[in-house]
This record gives structure tokens, sequence and C-alpha cells, in this order.
């Protein structure tokens, strides 16, 4: 006899036939499907997991999991658009799961779709009041907000509802990092490393957090961690790079030796100019090198080269250095010109093993870099010339010359000034030395022929510096730090304290920007960089300066940028306005800096910021006196007389010329050209950059150089009014290296 159902049972048998219609019907997966494409994706089987959860969101678009599965592999492999649009059907289609809402907000939060990401958040956590997640993302999403107070409080409360949860005190620590309680976010942050140690950038915010407390030798130690977990965590390294820029190494730590290498060649984290001293005072350290340096073991015959050689093997940080950037010490400078000088000499002398051939490409392209600044004798000059001559033939008998004789010369000269680099099929063994020395230098050539022009130069100042800067272009470089990341405006006025006049430039969201006097693209390229939705105009009156910045900006996939040869007392021809102007270490060249001021201001908007750079009388008294003495010995500025006028300065014991000597200008025929044998140089006091604002309707904001903000308040006191002119002049009167470089500060137009 057939057995009767309770109600209890006829729901249940009810439910199973409605699921099983459901699925009959296309409504709903099966649970072995879902439970298969919930194993793919805990097991890592990601490609299997997409595939399944495809296939799930075609036989049922109308069922929430396919689709919320594939939002999260979409999010997690970077595919956040894809991620975006799976993550907003899963939320029509299951708007009461408060998961589906909270991965919505963090793929909106990946894309900076900051106050929706807020309120997809806040969502989750109307729907599940104890989604600690939920607030910890909503918590980190205020923050990138600027809403710290409730950024704070919604870290909080994450953390009272999952205390072991190692992200809420990591965003915590970074929201009380940017409120200045630095103490606080210390404490938050090593709170999350104690719960979580290989978490790479909870490290990275503790050394930021370090850094700002002045704890710099700790700073290094938690960026160092966090790359060694992470090399791909770009804040990392590049704030590695800016905590160790102005330090000095007391002592050898061949640990680091990794940690500076990422640093130098993993992307365009940092200049390598900035950070060079800092490198060259930890490897003076090392036994090696401290070795080589004695005096009782000066390198002074071919054997002693060739265990030289040997020996700096070992030290590939040294390499990385030498080919990327000029080498700011006289010390190894000194032993290079004599290692090169020794080589050249007993050139038949010896065989080309690996580590001679990775010697030579290093100074080959170190002496490119630096554009052969290194002194010589005229019995090098001499044996240059031989080497020129016995290449050439070799390639007229249609033999290859010997790689080390090809490396060697490189090392003197350029190779692709010479007719026959077209034959040098050798240096195909060397791709960096045939890409830097040859292919870049001849590419240059040919897109400096498609740059336009604005009118014709006619000033004479103008063309005078035009030729300097045809001939050497201003500065030679190969990496440089781009921001990781695009910012705003009002970003960029609140990071470096600007005062405005009017606060309504804070909301353009699109900049037009001119750089006026781009030289080599580190400036505009930077700036390009930055500034998030901006097109950048960089103008200069030097074709081959300009070619250099348009390869750069080729070779970085920037495609916000165009370049124009003009002189800037023809740029009223362009009929435009821009939101943003920088001209940085441009207008003291000019024969009337006024007149060229005068003309940035009318192309500037009403309310618009300009950025300016100029030279301080007080902060360059040495050098001036340096510029008399090369007039009153007749220097010229051919290469070989200022060589020999370098190494005048570097004989001499006069104490005066200590300063020029560690200048890292000095490092380079380009930049010491800039520096001591401009065709024209005016320089400035701060109260005649106070009349020359007023005279143009301008409106000082205030200095970009945090550390020399940081002197300032130290003199004043923390209080001082970092906006007053009048006191930084007192400032600088009783600290007159304190602009160095030179005045780099902001203004507005009225």
């Amino acid at each position: 006899m057939q057995k009767k159902l309770t109600f209890s049972e006829k729901r249940k048998l009810a439910k199973k036939k409605k699921a099983k219609k459901q699925n009959l019907n296309g409504m709903s997966p099966s649970d072995a499907e879902i439970n298969t494409l919930l194993e793919y994706y805990q097991n890592g089987q990601f490609s299997d997991a997409e595939k399944l959860a495809k296939s799930l969101t075609e036989k049922f678009p109308t069922h929430q999991f396919g689709w919320k599965v594939l939002g999260a592999l979409f999010g997690q492999s970077g595919r956040n658009s894809e991620a975006l649009n799976a993550n907003q059907t899963a939320v029509v289609l299951s708007p009461q799961d408060a998961s589906t809402h909270y991965n919505l907000g963090i793929t909106l939060q990946e894309l900076g779709k900051l106050h929706k990401a807020e309120t997809s958040l806040r969502q989750a956590i109307v729907l599940k009041p104890n989604f600690a997640e939920a607030y910890s993302n909503l918590g980190s999403t205020l923050n990138e907000l600027g809403k710290y107070a409730e950024a704070e409080s919604s870290c909080r409360k994450s953390i009272t509802l999952k205390p072991d949860f190692a992200i809420p005190h990591y965003n915590l620590g970074v929201t009380l990092q940017k409120l200045d309680r630095l103490h606080e976010a210390e404490l938050s942050l090593r709170k999350a490393i104690l719960l979580k140690p290989d978490f790479a950038e909870a490290h990275f915010y503790l050394g930021l957090t370090l850094q700002k407390m002045g704890r710099l030798d700790e700073a290094i130690s938690a960026d160092a961690q966090a790359i060694t977990l992470n090399p791909d965590l770009t804040e990392a390294t590049a704030h590695f790079g800016i905590t160790i820029k102005n330090l000095r190494f007391k002592s050898s730590d061949p640990n680091l030796y990794p940690i500076f290498i990422n640093l130098l060649t993993v992307g365009n984290v940092t200049r390598p100019t900035d950070v060079a001293y800092s490198i060259l005072s930890l490897l003076k350290h090392d036994p090696i090198i401290n070795e080589l340096l004695t005096e009782k073991n000066a390198v002074r015959d071919l054997k002693e080269v060739t265990s030289a050689i040997e020996a700096l093997d070992k030290l590939p940080l040294l390499h990385h250095l030498m080919r990327l950037c000029p080498l700011p010490d006289l010390q190894l400078e000194g032993l290079f010109v004599g290692m090169r000088r020794i080589l050249l000499t007993n050139l038949d002398r010896f065989g080309a093993s690996p580590e001679l051939i990775y010697f030579f490409t290093t100074l080959s392209l170190q002496c490119f870099t630096n554009e052969y600044v290194y002194f010589e004798t005229d019995e090098e000059v001499k044996l240059v010339y031989g080497l020129e001559d016995k290449i050439r033939q070799s390639l007229e008998k249609l033999e290859q010359p010997q790689l080390k004789e090809l490396l060697c010369l490189a090392s003197y000269r350029p190779l692709h000034h010479y007719d026959f680099y077209e034959k040098l099929e050798v240096l195909d063994q060397i791709s960096e030395v045939k890409a830097r020395l040859i292919e870049e230098p001849l590419a240059e050539k040919v897109i400096a022929q498609d740059i336009p022009i604005l009118g014709k130069i006619s000033d004479v100042v103008s063309l005078k510096v035009r030729e300097q800067y045809e001939e050497n272009p201003y500065p030679r470089w190969v990496k440089l730090a781009i921001p990781t990341k695009m910012i705003s405006i009002a970003n960029v006025c609140d990071d470096i304290e600007l005062k405005l006049h009017s606060e309504n430039t804070k909301d353009v969201l699109a900049p037009a920007i001119l750089i006026a006097g781009c030289g080599t693209g580190q400036h505009s390229i930077g700036t390009a960089s930055l500034y998030s939705n901006c097109q950048v105009l960089a103008v200069d009156l030097s074709l081959s300066s300009l070619a250099y910045a348009k390869r750069k900006t080729k070779e970085l996939g920037l495609n916000n940028l165009e370049h124009l040869q003009a002189d800037i007392l023809k740029l009223d021809q362009l009929e435009r306005e821009f939101d943003i102007i920088e001209s940085v270490g441009v207008l003291h060249h000019m024969d009337d800096p006024m007149a060229g001021w005068k003309v940035l201001t009318n192309l500037l908007k009403p309310k618009g910021l300009m950025k300016i750079g100029l030279y301080s009388e007080l902060a360059r008294v040495h050098l001036v006196k340096t510029r008399q003495e090369i007039s009153l010995q007749g220097v010229g500025t051919s290469e070989d007389e200022m060589r020999k006028f370098r190494w005048s300065l570097i004989e001499s014991n006069n104490e005066e010329m200590k300063r020029l000597k560690t200048d890292g200008d000095f490092f380079s025929l380009s930049t010491l050209r800039d520096l001591i044998f401009h065709v024209q140089e005016h320089r400035f006091n701060l109260t005649q950059i106070q009349d020359c604002l007023d005279g143009l309707g301008l409106k000082f904001c205030g200095f970009e150089d945090k550390i020399t903000l940081s002197q300032f308040r130290e003199f004043y006191g923390e209080g001082s009014d970092i906006h007053d002119l009048a006191l930084w002049h007192q400032f600088e009167v009783s600290n007159p290296d304190a602009f160095a470089g030179m005045y780099q500060f902001w203004c507005q137009k009225l």
C-alpha cells in the first residue's frame, strides 16, 4: 500500500519538482556544476573555472552564481572592465546577496570609481551588518576619498568584528598615517604584519610611516622587506629610492645589493642620478672597491688592471649603476680613467675574456652617458686616432674588428659619429651597446625631421642657447622616476601644501599643460605621467633635445604629449591658453627673463597655476667665480677645452672649488657646460622674485621641495608661514645653500 505523505513531506517534494523543472527550463545550474566550479576556484584552477563559469552564464543567464564567480576571476586577473560587467549582472540578478554588492564595490574601487564603490560597500553592510571585509574595504575607499574620520571608524568596526583579520589593521594604519598620527599608524601596521608576516603592502606603508618619523634605517629595512616579499610592488621600490636619496651609508651591507639592483632595473621607478650618491656610499665600503681605491693598491699596469676587472666582475650593482648614469665620484672616476688608459695602451697584449668584455661594455656605456667627460692625455688622443684607422682598415678589407678594439674605441668616442657604423656586425653580440651608442642617436636624427616648428628663432641670445643645446642635448638619461599613478591637480596642490588664492583651479579635471623648455624630456614626461586626463605640449629651442625627448616619450608609451620647437618669445603665436605652465631652469637663460615670463603669463588661464625654476644668486657665488675664471683664461666650449678645464679643477686644491667638484652636474659634459660654461645666465634673490610676481599679476603659492620646507620650519618653528617670501629671504640669507639647485616654486594668476 502506498505510504501517505505528510504536509511537510509534500512541501519538500514540491520544492524538488520545482527545482528540477527550473533546471530543465535552463534557470539554474545543478548542485554538481556549482560544486565543480567552486572546487576549480578554490584549488586555483582558474582557467578551468573561467571556462565553466562562462558556460554556466550561457546556459543559465538569469542565475547569478556563474556571473559572481566570473566577476571574482576577472577581478583577480586585473580585467576590471570585464569584472565590472559580471558583478553588475550578479547584483541585478541577486540584489539581496551582500557578497555581490561587496564584489562590485571592490571592482569599482579598482577602477577609481570611488563614490560608486562606497555606495556598493555600504549596501553590502546594510544586507550583512557583521560583514567585516566590507567594513575594511569601505575604510580603504573612504581613505582614498579623503574622508579620513569615516575611514578610521569603518576600519575599527572591521577590527571589532574580526580582530585577527590583517587587512583592516593595514587600512587603519594607512588612514592614521594620512592623519599624521604616525605612532598610532606604526602600531596598526605592525599589528597587520604580526597577523600576516608576508603582507608586503603593510611593510611598505610601515616604511613610509617610519620615513616620515625620521627613522630612516628602520624605513629602509621595511622597504627592503616589502620588495623582497613582492618585487613587483613598484610603490615600495619607488619609496625605497626616495628614502635612500639623501642617505649616506657608513658600513658595508651586501644584503642590500639585490634591492638596489631591483631599484635600478625594474621599470622607471627612480632616477638613477638621484640615488647614485647613496649607492656609491654603500659600495665604497665594500672590501673589493675599498681595496682598489687605497693608494698602495693603485692600478698601475696591465696585470693589476686585469685583476681589478676580475674583482669588479663580482659587483654587478656597480655595473648596473655605471650603465645608467654618470658616476658622481672622483675616486672611482680616477680608477676608471687609469684603467681605460692602460687598456688602450696595451690593447694588443691581452685576450678578450668574458670579464673583460663585460667591463668594457660597462665602461663604454658609462663614457657615452657622461658624454666622454673623462680626461685624455695627448698620448691617448694619438692612440685613439690610430685605433680608428685600424678599425676602418679592417672593415675596408671586409673583416670585422675585434670586439675589444671596438669597445675600447666606444669608451673614448661615440660610435654613431663614424661613417663605418653600419658595417659593425660584431656589435650584434652586444645589443645594449648597439642600441644605445648607434641605433638610438640615429633614430633621433630621423625623429627631429618631423618635429613641428613655430616660427623662426631670431633673438640673438636664443640662437646662441639653441646652438649650445644642439651640440650638447641636456641632459642625457636612460631612466627616470615615473609616478606610480596619475592624480588630480587638487592632490598635487594638497601634497606640496600650496596656498591657492582661488580654489577653482582644483576643479579642472582635464588640464591643458605647457612645458616651456622641456630639454631631453625628463620634465615633460614626468608631468604627463602625473596629472590625470592631462594633455601636455612640450616646447624647446633645440631640435636635438626635442628628438631625444620624443624618442623617450614613444619608448614609454605616452600618448598625451606633443612636441614643438619654438622660442618662448614666439609662443603668443600659439593662440592657446593653459591651465598649468611649467618652466624650470629656462627663463634665467634668456636675454630678458621678464619678457619671456610675461609671454608665459599671457598664455596662462585666469586662476591657472605656474611652476617656475630660477637660479639663486646666493647659492651660485662659487659658480660665478668659476665662470669669471673661465672668461679670464679664454677657455672655449669645445669638448677638449671643457675636459681640460675640468681636469684643472679636479687637480686644484682651491677650497672654493671643493663644492663644485661634488655637484652632480660636474660628472657629464652637457651638465658641466650648463653649470659653468653656459652662454647666458641670470640669477635672482627672493626679493626680486616677489617684485617680478607683483609686476606680472601672479601670487606666490609655495615652494615644491619638501626637504627645504622642513628646514624652514625647523629654522622658524612649526607654526611659521611657509608662504611668506620675506621670511624665506631671511631664511636663505642665513642658509645660502638652501636653494643650491634653484628656486622651484608655484604661483597663480589672479
